[in-house]
């Protein structure tokens, strides 16, 4: 084999080395750079898309927002954030001069923090005494027990720190069925309250005519969501 041959075959071989040397010093990092800035913009393709879906839900939510909004204002005038009494006797003024009844007394008690309700066991039932004809007036907080094997409804959301009751006392003087106007007029207003006692005393008036004096009691709500530390339930 003469020189010039081996001078071939050399620099053949030297090609090939620098080309292996190449594409591993070189060419290999820039494709496994390559490969990685493929993947990278494929998670960020991916992010991007799931963005968009939820930005186009938080489009379409907002766009019923006023209709929330709307929803919304008369839950909260009827269990509101605070006591809202002055409110609540100004409702109770023009509930009595559309029901033709003078409005006579008004008491309210401090607030108490909520108490879960206790399911009575159907087979408890019968156990349970019948109340008497003078138990008209609610006992403060408290929450009347659900008819046996009917389920109460409740929520994780309402705890004794976010939700207390306050008992109030009404006092009328009308007719009886105005009187009874007020007080329907008084569970189907505005703030929401549960009448859970109603007392009458007639009375004679000039004329002959016959009036009655009604002592209304009954519990109002309202929905803290920083409730005050006095308002914790005792330990």
């Amino acid at each position: 084999m003469d020189r010039n041959k081996l001078w071939m075959i050399g620099s053949v071989l030297v090609m090939v080395i620098v080309m292996v040397v190449g594409v591993l010093l070189g060419i290999q990092p820039q494709l496994a750079a390559k490969a990685a800035a493929d993947e990278q913009r494929g998670l960020v393709a991916a992010s991007n898309a799931s963005q968009a879906t939820v930005l186009a839900q938080l489009e379409k939510d907002f766009e019923g927002l006023d209709d929330l909004k709307a929803d919304l204002e008369p839950l909260q005038d009827s269990v509101p954030n605070t006591t809202q009494m002055p409110a609540f006797v100004k409702q109770l003024g023009a509930l009595a001069e559309r029901s033709q009844v003078v409005l006579t007394g008004f008491t309210v008690s401090d607030a108490v923090p909520y108490a879960p309700v206790e399911v009575v066991a159907a087979e408890d039932a019968g156990e349970t005494a019948e109340p008497s004809a003078t138990d008209t007036a609610p006992t403060e907080g408290a929450v009347d027990a659900p008819l046996a094997g009917v389920p109460p409804v409740t929520s994780a959301q309402i705890t004794a720190g976010n939700f207390v009751s306050l008992t109030v006392t009404v006092t009328v003087n009308g007719s009886y069925g105005n009187a009874l106007e007020f007080v329907n007029g008084l569970q189907t207003g505005e703030r929401l309250v549960l009448v859970s006692g109603v007392t009458t005393t007639a009375e004679t008036v000039e004329e002959g005519e016959s009036n009655v004096t009604a002592l209304i009691t009954g519990l109002v709500y309202v929905l803290l969501p920083d409730a005050p530390a006095e308002l914790a339930p005792a330990d």
